[in-house]
């Protein structure tokens, strides 16, 4: 064990369906004493484990859904209130017919009770389950019986695309390259960090994440419930020898991990195997407890997974606040470039402002960025330059802001940022030594032109754009009917529509142009 890990925290050599009693000759409680489940049951014997004629899997299906009953009611029983279960399954075929393993398994877990006649003493009738909510109903007496406030309810069915497989398929049933990744509650109090699983790499965003960065949150985007993440490879965790036929990859459980538990968090898997969930828990700072039956299997955990995890997983693993830091400046960036350009269109084309295109001769923003992801909206100045006050001198600029406002998610009420809007002569503008004086502005001003609010095309030291206003040179950098934006934050993030856009225009327009 590591420095300061409680020894009683490891793989027990041991009979899962005894978990609970083997427990308690450890732990004076074992009541709550577990707060995340991840495992996956031996598939009713599809695959051997090990030479152990009595072990779970190698029996009738209906034996083995009861020993799971049992298994997973005594995780129940050791499990806190907020805990969750996470049990990765998959149907398969026998004798023609598909085993729809991961629902039965749902059925026994949500009927914890194993309630099946009526609890009436004077009615012995049948329960039949109402498989829209879960109650069980006496077919003589019509009595209804809900046993989820004693079961394991489940949550979420996420699918485990596994890129890889074997090879091989048979009629009526396709190359099978996913599993399912079951999740279950004991109550509604159940622990589910989605902040701490958020995707903050842009490559993984829908392509037109950047001309819509009102849509996406700054901390990241919330994983859909399709999963995918390689088998791994023999030798992953060292030699191949009593190398166990289906271990997780890491990748499955750290998000697991981090979604559904805290550092310090007790992580349990009943059917350990080599022990990759409680080695990555481990190494993540959750204390690892497990119960597997063959014993080369604990053997290879001590030996390889466990030392191998603990000496990468924390060093390889990303640190997600970083990304989610740099993730926040990209789209807050963004939104306040975007809003500039989207509230002077309203001033422009809305016929409640008489002020032409050509009269702005320029925007400048200006916001501090370490507000960014302090859990307020952060400030942002935005200031449209004009060359004299009869040119904006009917233009209201809170009937503008309204103006953008509307159901649809995208219109102005949707950026997350507190904007202090305003027009400025050209000569204020020099007066007041530019905006920006009352936050952290960056040693560079950055200009972008074409309305790119994603690209800055050049860089200028605040002396030196001074001089360039001065100059009035700043109408070179007109284009497309859109002014120049001049401001404080920098981004160059390339627009995966302009590439889209790109490929059309030089090929011939097919229906995949419109998917």
């Amino acid at each position: 064990m590591s420095d300061g890990l409680d020894s009683r925290f490891r793989i027990y050599q041991h009979d899962s369906r005894e978990l609970k009693s083997r427990l308690e000759e450890e732990f004076v409680n074992v009541d709550g004493l577990v707060d995340t489940i991840i495992t996956s049951p031996p598939y009713a014997d599809l695959v051997d484990y090990g030479d152990h004629d009595e072990q779970v899997g190698k029996q009738s299906y209906e034996d083995f859904l009861d020993d799971i009953h049992e298994i997973y009611k005594q995780c129940y029983e050791i499990a806190s209130d907020d805990c969750t279960l996470w049990i990765v399954t998959d149907t398969y075929k026998i004798d023609g017919r598909v085993v729809r393993l991961p629902f039965d398994i749902a059925d026994e877990l949500e009927n914890l009770p194993n309630y099946e006649t009526c609890l009436d003493e004077d009615c012995e009738g049948c329960l039949r389950r109402d498989r829209g909510d879960g109650t069980l109903i006496c077919k003589r007496c019509g009595e209804v019986y809900n046993p989820l406030p004693e079961s394991w309810r489940m949550e979420d069915n996420i699918i485990w695309d596994k890129l890889r497989t074997r090879p091989w398929h048979q009629k009526g049933r396709l190359r099978n390259v996913h599993e399912h990744v079951t999740m279950f509650s004991k109550t509604d109090d159940f622990k589910y960090d989605k902040d701490a699983i958020r995707i903050t790499d842009t490559d993984e965003f829908e392509q037109w994440w950047v001309n819509y960065p009102e849509r996406y949150s700054p901390r990241g985007m919330v994983p859909s419930n399709v999963w995918k993440f390689p088998i791994p490879k023999q030798g992953q965790w060292g030699p191949k020898v009593s190398y166990h036929p289906s271990p997780f990859p890491e990748g499955l459980v750290e998000r697991i991990v981090h979604l559904a538990s805290e550092p310090g968090d007790v992580v349990f898997d009943p059917f350990a195997g080599i022990g990759t969930t409680l080695a990555i828990a481990e190494a993540l700072d959750r204390k690892p407890l497990g119960f597997e039956l063959n014993e080369e299997y604990i053997e290879y955990y001590e030996e390889h997974v466990r030392p191998t995890a603990l000496h990468e997983v924390g060093t390889v693993q990303s640190t997600l606040r970083d990304e989610q830091v740099e993730l926040e400046r990209k789209i807050y960036t963004l939104r306040i470039h975007k809003y500039a350009y989207e509230l002077y269109k309203e001033f422009v084309n809305s016929v409640q402002h008489s002020i032409l295109e050509g009269q702005i001769e320029f925007i400048h923003t200006a916001s501090d960025p370490s507000q960014f992801g302090d859990g307020d909206d952060p400030e942002a100045e935005l200031l449209y330059v004009c060359e004299s006050e009869s040119d904006y001198e009917s233009v209201d600029v809170e009937a503008a802001r309204k103006g953008m406002l509307s159901e649809d998610k995208g219109s102005g009420d949707y950026y997350g940022v507190e904007f202090d809007a305003d027009f400025i002569t050209v000569d204020r503008y020099l007066d007041e030594r530019l905006p920006g004086r009352d936050v952290n502005i960056e040693d560079e001003y950055h200009l972008y032109v074409d309305g790119a609010h994603n690209w800055a095309e050049h860089s200028f030291t605040p002396g030196d754009w001074e001089a360039l206003v001065e100059e009035r040179e700043w109408k070179r950098y007109w284009s497309k009917s859109r002014p120049p934006l001049i401001s404080n934050l920098l981004i160059q993030a390339e627009n995966p529509m302009d590439e889209r856009k790109r490929d059309i225009d030089g090929h011939q327009a097919d229906f995949s142009s419109f998917n």
